[in-house]
Formats: structure tokens, sequence, C-alpha cells
């Protein structure tokens, strides 16, 4: 899924008007060529030539509105086809980071953490952003806590808390 949150900066950087300086998923440079990058960086995207607050707020959001994105359309998919349970087992995984993604980012670096506890950023990049869109604080919390507390409604029938809920069961 980091490759799908830093597209997602791609992505919303590039239809605001900006343009793709660099690229970089763990030690792998993807932009503007492959190479290996000398330093780790979990995930790392430059997109240059945003002239806006507004602008530069919807691509620093975009990357983890992607994620979101793409936990919610894994969690129709689920709803509506029934998958081996591998291939299920696979998507539940991603839909896992996606749900968690948006909170995590918002939250954990507010407490000293960085984005995935260890890894990631180490500033609230979501809220951040939000806040340059000119998205109030309560109004985003609003927002995330829907959308994740709607993911885990989802999910609940395919998803973790299904496999939680049986797991207890059986003890």
């Amino acid at each position: 899924m980091t490759f799908v949150h830093e597209f997602g900066h791609v992505i919303f950087g590039l239809a605001m008007g900006g343009e793709l300086t660099l690229m970089q998923i763990a030690w792998l440079k993807i932009y503007p060529q492959i190479a290996f990058a000398p330093y780790y960086a979990l995930g790392y995207v430059i997109i240059s030539g945003l002239e806006s607050d507004f602008a530069n707020g919807l691509m620093g959001l975009g990357g983890s509105l992607t994620t979101n994105l793409v936990a919610w359309v894994i969690a129709l998919i689920m709803v509506r086809i029934k998958f081996r349970r591998i291939i299920e087992n696979g998507l539940k995984f991603l839909g896992l980071f996606g749900i968690l993604d948006l909170p995590f980012y918002v939250v954990l670096p507010q407490v000293g953490l960085q984005h995935w506890f260890f890894l990631g950023g180490s500033e609230p990049e979501p809220l951040l952003s939000a806040r340059l869109m000119g998205i109030s604080d309560p109004a985003f919390y609003l927002l995330v806590a829907l959308s994740t507390f709607g993911l885990l409604f989802y999910y609940r029938g395919k998803g973790f808390l299904y496999v939680l809920s049986k797991e207890k069961k059986l003890k």
C-alpha cells in the first residue's frame, strides 16, 4: 500500500497542475529514473509547481485519501464477490493497511510516533494538508472517524473483525 499511498500524492499533485520531480519507495527511486537510492525512505514524493495552499493540501492529503479509497473499493468488491481463501486473505491484508493509513497518519505523529509506529512520516501529513485546504480540525477528525468506522463495518462480514469473532468462538 506504500506505492498506492505515494502514487496518490502523484495523482492529486498532477491533477492540481504540479509536476513530478521525485518518487521513491524504500531504497528504490522510481522517478525520474529507476535506481537504487543511497538512503531508505518508506515513501517519498516531490511535486513541484503547485501554486496554492489548496493544491498543496490536496496533494498532501492525496496519499492517505487514495489508500482509503482503495480500502473502500476492496471492501465493496469483497461484499459482492466470493474469492478463493488465499485471494480473500490478501485483499483483507491490503484492506487493513488502507483502513489504518489515514487514522494512524493523523494520530500517531501527534503522540510522538511515526506513521506506522516506527516507520514513515513523523508529522500528521493528512491533518496538516486538510488545514491547508481550509478544513477545520473537528470536521476532519469527524471525516476520518466516519471513514474508518465505515470501513470496519464493511470489513466486519468478510474482514478482520469477522476472523477475530470466529477465533473467539473456537476458544
